[in-house]
């Protein structure tokens, strides 16, 4: 893997180290345990989004993004053997993969039906802990969705676990389209869309 994604796969791996659905996959492991198997996972998804969509990373390497167009958006069995991402149970572990599987079936299957095929879908945003609250959601977004109508793309998506990240998505022009509580998980799940 490049440095590029490298970076990116860490920056992620610590911006959701607390998320509320990382800490229902890997339940009962210490922070350290967690944020080592959190950047095995996102050093996979990283990969896969620079094979089918796009990695961004804020010039001074404090935030980065994944996004999927709605042709990858949800990634099939092909795409993730591919990439790599098949081989997440065996780097995780095989609890973990099938709680966020399941989650993300239900949460991500809601965004799938109820958007347009010219979709982009930011698979996951992060920034630093040092550095949020400065404006680097926003670049990202903004770069993201540049490259989304580059590319034709009208409705930019994207899904939250954390209800604080509900009010920045807001302020950024995104309209919260659906809540749900995903049966699999108990966790609460939010997708938000704004046109390109």
């Amino acid at each position: 893997m490049d440095t590029t994604n490298t970076t990116a796969a860490r920056i992620l791996a610590n911006a959701f180290l607390n998320y509320p659905l990382m800490h229902y996959a890997f339940e009962g492991r210490s922070e350290q345990q967690r944020l080592a198997l959190i950047n095995r996972l996102f050093d996979k998804c990283v990969s896969a989004a620079d094979i089918y969509g796009k990695v961004i990373l804020t010039p001074d390497n404090l935030g980065a993004v994944i996004w999927l167009p709605g042709k990858h958006f949800q990634l099939t069995l092909l795409h993730e053997i591919r990439s790599g991402m098949a081989l997440i149970p065996f780097q995780v572990g095989i609890k973990p993969t099938l709680r966020l599987m399941n989650h993300d079936a239900q949460a991500e299957g809601w965004v799938r039906k109820n958007a347009a095929e010219t979709m982009g879908y930011i698979w996951n945003i992060g920034v630093l802990p040092q550095a949020q609250g400065k404006g680097y959601s926003r670049l990202l977004v903004d770069q993201s969705m540049e490259q989304m109508r580059n590319l034709g793309l009208t409705e930019c998506w994207l899904k939250t676990e954390d209800s604080k990240n509900v009010t920045i998505y807001q302020k950024l022009g995104f309209t919260l389209m659906n809540q749900m509580v995903v049966k699999s998980s108990g966790v609460t799940s939010w997708a938000l869309k704004k046109g390109v």
